[in-house]
């Protein structure tokens, strides 16, 4: 299984200030071999175009949807990838609820959607999709935040998106599976210990606590690597400082572009 992040950043990244000679993070969006999107974030396509390979999501036939805040899930995005192709989208149904005001109705109904559910499981084109509760919210109320455990054959993400810490119910799913890449959030980094948005996103110092936690208990894969992405613009120092500060925890933070096996 391949993983290629096509967007590393949280929503306070500008891509009107993106110039090819200095570091950018765009927002959310990866792709998992070349068939499987996770957040079909606004800025996709600049990364495809910008990186010379226009055509890089020819063959995505499904996307998957942690939340609707508007870094992770772009309606445009969705119309260009899904209308009247073989796509298909999944998520809170919050999702179309967004598609069609943004779209309309009639656009909207030419996206093939499907509505999932928390502790389920689904067979999403070749892969083996468990839906769980991220600690995170949107404006609607009724919106459950996700994150995802993504099976190919024997190897597993785990995917959080969004969410400060993890829930107990997810956690006692998660802490079941050999689990090969875990790919955390870190929006608050050296420079915001103490922010507030602790609340619903992982300073350095929970992470910290999270991956002591994970080794003392010994509950993922041998080989399990961990990586860290929506990185804050305002909360964080240059790559470089955080490869440094991240080297002697055994994390990797993402950057655009960054291609993995997992």
């Amino acid at each position: 299984m391949k993983l290629t992040f096509l967007g590393t950043g949280a929503a306070d990244w500008d891509i009107n200030a993106f110039t090819s000679d200095a570091p950018f993070r765009r927002f959310s969006g990866t792709l998992i071999n070349d068939d499987l999107i996770i957040d079909p974030g606004p800025h996709i396509f600049h990364f495809a175009e910008h990186n010379g390979t226009p055509h890089m999501f020819d063959n995505v036939k499904n996307i998957i949807v942690t939340h609707s805040h508007g870094d992770h899930f772009n309606a445009e995005t969705v119309k260009r990838l899904c209308v009247d192709k073989d796509c298909t989208l999944w998520g809170d149904p919050v999702c179309l609820v967004r598609l069609r005001k943004a779209l309309g109705e009639e656009t909207a109904s030419r996206i093939a959607f499907v509505e999932t559910s928390l502790r389920s499981v689904y067979q999403i084109g070749g892969y083996e999709v468990t839906v769980l509760r991220a600690n995170h919210v949107t404006e609607y109320p009724e919106e459950t935040a996700r994150m995802y455990l993504i099976k190919q054959g024997d190897r597993i993400l785990w995917w959080t998106g969004d969410s400060a810490w993890v829930p107990t119910e997810s956690w006692n799913i998660i802490r079941e599976q050999a689990v090969n890449t875990a790919v955390l959030e870190l929006t608050c980094g050296e420079i915001a210990p103490d922010d507030w948005r602790s609340f619903e996103h992982n300073t350095l110092d929970m992470l910290k606590l999270m991956l002591k936690m994970f080794r003392k208990y010994d509950r993922f894969a041998p080989d399990v690597k961990y990586y860290v992405s929506h990185l804050a613009r305002t909360l964080h120092t240059d790559h470089e400082t955080l490869e440094k500060t991240l080297a002697p925890l055994g994390v990797t933070p993402a950057y655009d572009g960054l291609t993995i096996e997992i």
